[in-house]
């Protein structure tokens, strides 16, 4: 059972991730398209790398918690 934990929180922290580098992606295009840094749909973007990096920490402690320590 431990096994499947260790799989299921490995692969939600890698979803995280995956979210978080394709909304800098599609930041950088936007900046490199000249909207202006304080634009609406920069700040979405910031809040929702926020939130899925607070996830990706939370996930990651929560391996390490359980995995490592043991």
């Amino acid at each position: 059972m431990k096994q499947i934990q260790r799989i299921w929180i490995a692969a939600r922290i890698e979803i995280q991730w995956a979210y978080i580098l394709w909304y800098r992606r599609r930041g950088e295009f936007l900046i490199r398209r000249g909207v202006p840094f304080h634009s609406v749909i920069l700040q979405k973007l910031s809040r929702k790398i926020d939130h899925h990096g607070l996830i990706a920490f939370r996930l990651q402690d929560q391996y390490d918690t359980m995995f490592t320590l043991s």
